[in-house]
């Protein structure tokens, strides 16, 4: 039944990339994680901020008088 739904490719290297998944589990964690900044930076909308907000990190909202609520 899997080979009608998956194909003869899966079942070849399914068990080769399980094995590989156990041996190197923070080298797949790392890979995943690179491969998802990588697809954040190149989909990510251009900022909504003002002009050049390129390091604005839009949870921070200070006001208008940069204080963020300090004494």
């Amino acid at each position: 039944m899997q080979e009608l739904l998956f194909g003869p490719l899966l079942l070849t290297w399914g068990p080769r990339i399980v094995d590989y998944v156990r041996h190197y589990p923070w080298r797949v964690f790392a890979a995943t994680l690179v491969v998802v900044l990588l697809m954040d930076l190149m989909f990510r909308k251009q900022s909504r901020g003002s002009g050049g907000d390129a390091g604005d990190f839009g949870g921070f909202d200070c006001g208008g008088d940069g204080d963020c609520g300090g004494d």
